[in-house]
């Protein structure tokens, strides 16, 4: 473990943050940042008053809300899409992309289409329509259902890991799934499933699909994380943040009214009002229930909408013309809003021992430790526990070791 000493100056004597987990390094530089920009700081103008955007997944929280979401309504087959809308929201050409990764088999849309529409149809007549004749308990237990919620997973999966398709397709996917329901039914759900997963392991699972069961796609497998977790750290920051006059945005991949549940006041420990919070969006009907439409005008929020939301909504509609402080983030989905704001003083990046763009600033962070001002810092964490570990490394899930970067080759 690198052995990092925190960083003082003679003039500090207020740590406003909770030391919690941080690391003894972090926790200086964050209080330094809070006590400069803060109100009664040296750096503050009330003529610009400082804010903080905040990716939400994995950041201000352990594992995925929008994921903790899609399995629940999946396990609990907590649909409301008609048989038409189902269809269309599954495409056999995205991009010109016709088949999945090898990681996926190099599976044909088309094929793992078909079954997806044939399950669906099954579950629709026999369960969701008023004259569906088998209880929850009976479909659990029918071929159909076991296809169905190994095979969505599977192709949400496949989706975000093929090139050409990727999380930009595939973030605002999954939201689709969740047409048919109004936006205060999708929180009430969204609030089941926070609350469920809270209380659940922090693991790696494993789904089939049933191997005698006839399909054109054949058996898969797919793993997933189950549980999910609030990080103290993250809501003692927002708290500082807000008392000393740096106001918060979250700005989040993830489906905005979930987000709000999760980061809303009064909730979970966050306290983040739901017009601070900036996510997908997507279209509704007359009667308030969600369309499989992303939101017409908007942008999609993840890496460069990342940063087009924050210029349109808190530069352009909240008139904050300034760039914003801090930001905090842990994965390449957020690597442009970290990077694109020449006034940003810090970054907080949560350590995944990731590779790719964010491994680059997880590297730039690790090799500014000794920096009294530096520009990103590396905070670690437990993914077996989602626990803060108070060092700049982190335990995989699965795993039982430090480690503080992705090793290459």
């Amino acid at each position: 473990m690198a052995k990092i000493l925190p960083i003082k100056r003679e003039s500090d004597s207020i740590s406003p943050l909770d030391k919690l987990n941080w690391s003894d390094r972090n926790y200086s530089v964050l209080n330094n940042l809070i006590c400069d920009y803060g109100i009664g700081g040296k750096y503050y103008d009330p003529q610009k008053p400082p804010y903080a955007v905040l990716d939400w997944d994995q950041t201000c929280a352990h594992f995925d809300v929008e994921e903790a979401v899609l399995h629940y309504q999946v396990f609990n087959f907590r649909f409301k899409l008609s048989k038409e809308q189902f269809r269309g929201i599954l495409k056999d050409d995205i991009n010109g992309v016709t088949q999945l990764s090898a990681d996926y088999q190099n599976l044909p849309l088309s094929d793992i289409n078909n079954d997806l529409i044939n399950d669906y149809n099954f579950l629709y007549d026999n369960f969701l329509t008023g004259n569906g004749s088998m209880s929850f308990t009976e479909i659990q237990v029918t071929s159909e259902y076991r296809d169905f919620i190994s095979k969505i997973l599977f192709l949400y999966a496949g989706y975000c890991s093929t090139s050409g398709i990727t999380d930009y397709y595939g973030y605002p996917w999954i939201t689709y799934l969740l047409a048919g329901h109004t936006k205060s039914g999708i929180q009430i759900m969204a609030n089941e499933a926070i609350t469920a997963e809270l209380g659940n392991v922090l693991k790696k699972e494993t789904l089939y699909s049933p191997e005698l069961f006839e399909s054109k796609a054949g058996a898969i497998t797919v793993s997933f994380n189950t549980g999910l977790r609030v990080l103290p750290e993250m809501q003692n920051l927002i708290q500082t943040f807000k008392r000393y006059g740096i106001e918060v945005f979250i700005v989040s991949a993830s489906y905005k009214p979930v987000v709000e549940v999760i980061a809303g006041i009064g909730n979970y420990g966050y306290h983040v009002p739901s017009e601070n919070v900036i996510g997908m969006e997507l279209e509704a009907d007359s009667d308030g229930k969600v369309l499989p439409e992303y939101k017409h005008g908007w942008v999609k929020t993840f890496r460069e909408g990342k940063v087009e939301a924050i210029n349109r909504v808190i530069k352009g509609e909240l008139g904050k013309t300034w760039d914003p402080l801090f930001s905090a983030i842990d994965s390449d989905g957020d690597y442009e809003m970290a990077t694109s704001f020449p006034g940003m003083k810090l970054t907080l990046i949560w350590n995944r021992v990731k590779g790719g763009d964010i491994g680059e600033l997880s590297q730039y962070a690790s090799d500014q430790m000794d920096n009294l001002n530096p520009g990103y810092i590396l905070q670690g964490r437990n993914e077996n526990t989602g626990l803060a570990l108070p060092c700049s490394e982190s335990i995989l899930l699965g795993s039982t070791t430090l480690q503080l970067l992705k090793q290459h080759g």
